[in-house]
């Protein structure tokens, strides 16, 4: 009979049967989330049975581990063109999967992805949708979104999970974008509204690129590569007009700018009169004429020609 392991502690671990009952066993090894194998003795004295359930009842209230376990603590959606939605628990557990439309019950059938790492899930999923050729066409993208109560724990799970995915050996050969988004449980539970519609899926549609939430089920179909594409699209045309506007109004301003002069030739306008006053005031220097005449220089004597002496 397979056991899910639900707790684990002090070298004993408790484990969920198919049959419902718990029980506890000695194991050091075991870690939550792990499946065994239990063989039943069908000898085995029933009172000797009732105190080892009593026991991992006891064990499990101590700790709360069965309902710790089984409580969906994430929602995590997985949308490629199949729409997966997984439910994880604190361990970071999947613990059960809805597939939204055929191509993602496709993608499950026959894929054991309970009690898995949800990352090591993620993996297997996306794996599986390789192998079915839904990568074999240009810009393919993933989208990866969570809901949490707590949302950076949302925010921590979404990041890991998308560097994950984006080391993976299959993303990396179908070349594959990888986005990641963070939403509140009012988007799961307006997405739940929709038949095959993701909370991922319906936050493209709705936040990212406007459409009224009362038209979202017509583009439940639609792919995520080619509302991501659209997506783009927009964003670019809105960011060329944006910078033509710009462009315009710099042209506009330059042409409607007054022209300035630089602070040398910059004049008061007084500046003229208070010039031609200081002019005009300037004062003249009087001829003084008891002044002495300045004095001749005296006449150079002629130097004798040279002769016979007498």
């Amino acid at each position: 009979m397979k056991a899910t392991v639900v707790e684990s502690k002090d070298g004993f671990a408790a484990v969920l049967k198919e049959d419902g009952t718990i029980m506890k066993m000695k194991s050091e090894e075991l870690k939550i989330g792990d499946v065994i194998m239990i063989k039943e003795k069908s000898n085995q004295p029933k009172r000797r049975l009732a105190a080892i359930v009593a026991a991992a009842a006891m064990f499990l209230m101590m700790v709360g581990g069965a309902g710790m376990y089984s409580t969906p603590s994430y929602y995590v959606s997985l949308d490629v063109n199949p729409s997966i939605v997984m439910e994880v628990n604190r361990f970071e557990r999947v613990i059960s999967m809805d597939a939204l439309n055929e191509e993602a019950r496709e993608v499950l059938e026959g894929l054991e992805l309970k009690n898995k790492d949800v990352e090591e899930a993620m993996s297997m999923a996306v794996e599986r949708i390789a192998e079915l050729g839904y990568f074999n066409v240009d810009n393919n993208n993933i989208l990866i979104s969570a809901t949490a109560k707590d949302k950076e724990k949302a925010e921590k799970l979404t990041g890991k999970l998308q560097e994950s995915l984006e080391e993976d050996a299959v993303v990396k050969e179908a070349n594959a974008e990888v986005n990641s988004d963070t939403h509140g449980f009012e988007m799961v539970q307006a997405a739940k509204e929709i038949e095959g519609m993701s909370p991922g899926k319906y936050n493209i549609i709705v936040n990212l690129l406007g459409i009224d939430p009362e038209n979202a089920e017509e583009y439940v179909d639609v792919p995520v590569r080619e509302l991501m594409a659209e997506f783009t699209t927009s964003k670019g045309a809105e960011g060329r007009a944006i910078a033509a506007e710009a462009q315009s109004n710099r042209g506009a301003n330059q042409e409607n700018a007054p022209v300035t002069t630089p602070a040398a030739e910059k004049k008061s306008p007084n500046a003229d009169q208070i010039e031609k006053n200081a002019i005009e005031k300037k004062p003249e220097v009087p001829e003084n004429p008891e002044a002495p005449e300045k004095p001749e220089a005296p006449e150079k004597p002629e130097a004798p020609k040279p002769g016979r002496p007498q």
